[in-house]
Protein backbone atom coordinates (compact mmCIF):
# COMPACT_ATOMS: atom_id res chain seq x y z
CA UNK A 1 0.00 0.00 0.00
CA UNK A 2 1.62 3.67 -1.28
CA UNK A 3 1.57 5.58 1.19
CA UNK A 4 0.50 9.54 0.56
CA UNK A 5 3.63 12.18 -0.27
CA UNK A 6 3.92 14.61 2.19
CA UNK A 7 3.93 18.10 0.39
CA UNK A 8 7.25 19.88 1.49
CA UNK A 9 7.68 23.96 0.66
CA UNK A 10 10.97 25.08 1.72
CA UNK A 11 11.78 28.98 2.26
CA UNK A 12 15.16 31.03 2.08
CA UNK A 13 16.62 34.22 1.05
CA UNK A 14 17.93 35.67 -2.10
CA UNK A 15 21.15 37.94 -2.17
CA UNK A 16 19.01 41.41 -1.05
CA UNK A 17 17.71 39.23 1.63
CA UNK A 18 14.17 39.03 0.17
CA UNK A 19 12.26 35.90 1.02
CA UNK A 20 11.64 33.13 -1.71
CA UNK A 21 10.57 30.17 -2.28
CA UNK A 22 13.41 27.77 -2.74
CA UNK A 23 11.36 24.58 -3.22
CA UNK A 24 8.00 23.03 -3.65
CA UNK A 25 7.15 19.49 -4.00
CA UNK A 26 7.03 15.65 -2.61
CA UNK A 27 9.54 15.55 0.28
CA UNK A 28 12.22 13.48 -1.27
CA UNK A 29 13.55 11.51 2.30
CA UNK A 30 10.90 8.47 2.84
CA UNK A 31 10.39 5.27 3.97
CA UNK A 32 8.07 2.69 3.42
CA UNK A 33 8.37 -0.88 5.66
CA UNK A 34 8.72 -4.36 3.43
CA UNK A 35 7.92 -5.96 6.42
CA UNK A 36 4.60 -4.00 8.03
CA UNK A 37 1.74 -2.76 5.51
CA UNK A 38 0.93 0.84 5.51
CA UNK A 39 3.73 1.44 7.99
CA UNK A 40 6.75 4.36 6.74
CA UNK A 41 7.58 7.79 7.38
CA UNK A 42 8.74 11.30 5.45
CA UNK A 43 11.23 13.37 6.87
CA UNK A 44 10.68 16.98 5.69
CA UNK A 45 13.58 18.61 7.44
CA UNK A 46 16.37 17.69 9.61
CA UNK A 47 19.05 19.96 11.80
CA UNK A 48 22.04 18.74 13.25
CA UNK A 49 23.64 19.90 16.40
CA UNK A 50 24.33 23.45 16.04
CA UNK A 51 23.45 23.61 12.53
CA UNK A 52 20.37 25.54 11.99
CA UNK A 53 21.75 27.18 9.09
CA UNK A 54 19.41 29.96 7.03
CA UNK A 55 22.44 31.39 4.91
CA UNK A 56 22.43 28.44 2.48
CA UNK A 57 20.50 27.02 0.38
CA UNK A 58 21.11 23.60 1.03
CA UNK A 59 18.88 20.81 1.01
CA UNK A 60 18.32 19.24 4.99
CA UNK A 61 16.49 16.14 3.55
CA UNK A 62 17.75 14.90 0.20
CA UNK A 63 16.17 11.42 -0.73
CA UNK A 64 19.76 10.17 0.27
CA UNK A 65 20.44 12.26 3.41
CA UNK A 66 21.64 9.99 6.27
CA UNK A 67 19.12 10.83 8.81
CA UNK A 68 18.93 9.30 12.12
CA UNK A 69 16.17 7.60 13.87
CA UNK A 70 15.79 9.47 16.60
CA UNK A 71 17.37 12.93 17.11
CA UNK A 72 20.88 13.38 19.51
CA UNK A 73 21.26 16.16 21.78
CA UNK A 74 21.20 19.51 19.99
CA UNK A 75 19.63 17.95 16.98
CA UNK A 76 15.92 18.04 15.61
CA UNK A 77 13.79 16.20 13.19
CA UNK A 78 10.60 16.72 11.33
CA UNK A 79 8.63 13.28 10.71
CA UNK A 80 5.25 12.27 9.23
CA UNK A 81 4.55 8.88 10.12
CA UNK A 82 1.93 6.75 9.15
CA UNK A 83 1.16 3.83 11.80
CA UNK A 84 -0.99 1.36 10.31
CA UNK A 85 -3.93 -0.51 12.38
CA UNK A 86 -2.03 -3.26 14.95
CA UNK A 87 -3.68 -6.43 13.06
CA UNK A 88 -1.29 -4.97 10.15
CA UNK A 89 2.06 -5.83 12.36
CA UNK A 90 3.10 -9.94 12.25
CA UNK A 91 3.57 -11.72 15.44
CA UNK A 92 6.43 -9.96 16.17
CA UNK A 93 5.93 -6.79 15.36
CA UNK A 94 8.54 -5.13 17.92
CA UNK A 95 11.21 -7.14 16.76
CA UNK A 96 10.69 -6.19 12.68
CA UNK A 97 9.34 -2.49 13.47
CA UNK A 98 12.68 -1.45 15.77
CA UNK A 99 14.71 -3.69 13.58
CA UNK A 100 14.12 -1.72 10.50
CA UNK A 101 14.20 1.89 12.07
CA UNK A 102 17.38 0.67 14.11
CA UNK A 103 15.82 1.43 17.38
CA UNK A 104 16.93 -1.79 19.57
CA UNK A 105 17.87 0.55 22.34
CA UNK A 106 15.17 2.90 23.03
CA UNK A 107 12.57 -0.59 22.63
CA UNK A 108 14.82 -2.02 25.53
CA UNK A 109 14.86 1.35 27.38
CA UNK A 110 10.93 1.66 26.46
CA UNK A 111 10.19 -1.59 28.21
CA UNK A 112 11.18 -1.25 31.76
CA UNK A 113 7.99 -0.42 32.97
CA UNK A 114 5.37 -1.46 30.47
CA UNK A 115 5.01 -5.04 31.55
CA UNK A 116 5.27 -5.83 27.38
CA UNK A 117 1.32 -4.23 27.08
CA UNK A 118 2.50 -3.07 23.41
CA UNK A 119 5.08 -4.03 20.89
CA UNK A 120 5.37 -0.44 20.01
CA UNK A 121 7.45 0.63 23.72
CA UNK A 122 10.40 2.61 23.55
CA UNK A 123 11.98 5.91 25.05
CA UNK A 124 14.12 8.44 23.57
CA UNK A 125 16.00 11.72 24.87
CA UNK A 126 14.11 13.93 23.34
CA UNK A 127 11.19 16.40 23.66
CA UNK A 128 8.43 15.61 21.19
CA UNK A 129 5.77 17.65 20.17
CA UNK A 130 3.36 15.04 18.50
CA UNK A 131 0.15 16.27 16.39
CA UNK A 132 -2.51 13.83 14.71
CA UNK A 133 -2.89 14.89 11.16
CA UNK A 134 -5.54 11.64 10.08
CA UNK A 135 -7.09 8.70 11.78
CA UNK A 136 -7.40 7.87 15.74
CA UNK A 137 -4.59 6.69 17.75
CA UNK A 138 -3.69 5.95 21.37
CA UNK A 139 -0.95 7.11 23.10
CA UNK A 140 0.43 4.42 25.81
CA UNK A 141 2.84 5.17 29.05
CA UNK A 142 3.84 2.98 31.54
CA UNK A 143 0.79 3.66 33.67
CA UNK A 144 -2.00 5.14 31.23
CA UNK A 145 -3.35 6.07 27.90
CA UNK A 146 -5.22 8.80 25.74
CA UNK A 147 -7.03 7.74 22.50
CA UNK A 148 -6.56 10.88 20.17
CA UNK A 149 -7.73 12.36 17.32
CA UNK A 150 -7.07 14.65 14.66
CA UNK A 151 -5.94 18.29 15.24
CA UNK A 152 -4.84 16.43 18.91
CA UNK A 153 -1.28 17.60 20.31
CA UNK A 154 1.12 15.05 22.19
CA UNK A 155 4.03 16.96 24.15
CA UNK A 156 6.14 13.97 24.95
CA UNK A 157 9.08 14.14 27.15
CA UNK A 158 11.48 11.91 27.17
CA UNK A 159 9.13 9.60 28.46
CA UNK A 160 8.30 5.56 27.53
CA UNK A 161 5.43 5.16 24.89
CA UNK A 162 3.86 3.51 22.36
CA UNK A 163 1.37 4.24 19.79
CA UNK A 164 -1.74 1.79 19.31
CA UNK A 165 -3.61 2.21 16.33
CA UNK A 166 -6.97 -0.01 17.17
CA UNK A 167 -8.98 1.32 14.65
CA UNK A 168 -9.19 -0.14 10.71
CA UNK A 169 -7.86 2.49 8.71
CA UNK A 170 -4.60 4.34 8.90
CA UNK A 171 -3.36 7.11 11.25
CA UNK A 172 -1.00 10.05 10.47
CA UNK A 173 0.90 12.11 13.06
CA UNK A 174 3.62 14.98 12.83
CA UNK A 175 6.49 14.85 14.88
CA UNK A 176 9.09 17.67 15.75
CA UNK A 177 11.67 15.85 17.87
CA UNK A 178 14.19 18.13 19.44
CA UNK A 179 17.29 15.61 21.00
CA UNK A 180 17.73 16.60 24.68
CA UNK A 181 20.80 15.76 26.77
CA UNK A 182 20.91 11.64 27.93
CA UNK A 183 19.62 11.43 31.07
CA UNK A 184 17.83 8.25 32.28
CA UNK A 185 14.12 7.76 33.51
CA UNK A 186 15.90 6.26 36.94
CA UNK A 187 17.71 10.17 36.87
CA UNK A 188 14.43 12.04 36.44
CA UNK A 189 13.10 9.90 39.63
CA UNK A 190 16.06 10.08 41.14
CA UNK A 191 15.78 14.34 40.62
CA UNK A 192 12.39 13.97 41.26
CA UNK A 193 12.73 12.80 44.54
CA UNK A 194 15.79 15.12 45.72
CA UNK A 195 13.60 17.98 44.65
CA UNK A 196 10.15 16.39 46.90
CA UNK A 197 12.62 16.44 50.17
CA UNK A 198 14.17 19.68 49.46
CA UNK A 199 10.55 21.11 49.13
CA UNK A 200 9.15 19.55 52.44
CA UNK A 201 12.15 20.26 54.36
Amino acid sequence: MARNPVRRVVTGHDDQGRAIILSDGDAPNHFESPAISGFGATVPWFTRKDAIDHVSDEDQATADTDIPPFPGHGETILRVVDFPPDANYPVDGGEALFEEIGGHEEAKAGNKHSDGKHFWFHRTDSLDYAVVLEGEITLLVDDGEATLSPGDVVIQRATSHAWSNRTGKNARMLFVLIGTPPQSASEIAELRRANSAMESA
